[in-house]
């Protein structure tokens, strides 16, 4: 890569950084790009010069913030293990990484930030999908899981956990979504067509911050 390539997504991402901090504060719906180029303190033209409009810049910093939470999570995988064990280490790890960033979760879930919530679950599911995909077809190699579609699985149990989980945007009674969980983790288990339940560290887990 040249120097001037170089410079040029250091720039970006750089003004990505800034773009997300402000779709998250200020909600996506209440930004206009002239509120974007004003709050970054840069021409027009030189914004123009990185993204050319405020959907694309949305989306990329959408996408810059989850391939970080996926260099985040790729630290610590690691293939020496079982896969029924990778995969519980990567929930817990998203997990973690959830409750550090629990602030900006809850400004997320703003009424002005719906649109900008959607494209983010999105891209989850779709940067997600073939780390799960892989640890699932290592775990149908190794026969611990029984699975026919480990891609279209992944996709299924990411939506699972963004979407369906996610109390805010269902506006859940926080008394019955440890039942929901426990759904979830029935549902992960007879999916990856194992006999036992390994994943009720989940509900432990949501119970223990419901208290």
């Amino acid at each position: 890569m040249s120097r001037t390539n170089k410079n040029f997504d250091n720039k970006r991402n750089e003004l990505l950084e800034l773009i997300w901090d402000i779709f998250i504060s200020n909600g996506y719906e209440n930004t206009t790009l002239a509120f974007i180029i004003h709050s970054l303190n840069i021409s027009k033209g030189a914004f123009y010069h990185y993204f050319n409009s405020k959907e694309e810049c949305a989306n990329a910093a959408i996408e810059m913030k989850v391939k970080h939470w996926i260099s985040q999570i790729s630290k610590e995988d690691t293939k020496k293990i079982r896969a029924d064990e990778r995969l519980k280490k990567i929930i817990l790890i998203g997990s973690r990484i959830a409750k550090d960033n629990s602030k900006q979760n809850e400004k997320m879930h703003s009424s002005s930030n719906i649109i900008f919530h959607q494209k983010l679950m999105v891209n989850i599911i779709k940067q997600f999908s073939p780390i799960y995909a892989e640890i699932i077809c290592q775990g149908v190699e190794d026969g611990i899981f029984n699975v026919k579609y480990p891609f279209e699985t992944a996709e299924m149990i990411l939506t699972l956990s963004n979407f369906y989980l996610d109390v805010n945007l269902f506006e859940w009674d926080l008394e019955k979504m440890v039942s929901k969980v426990i759904a979830f983790e029935e549902i992960l288990t007879c999916t990856l067509g194992m006999k036992e339940n390994i994943f009720n560290f989940i509900s432990r887990s949501f119970k223990l911050e419901d208290k």
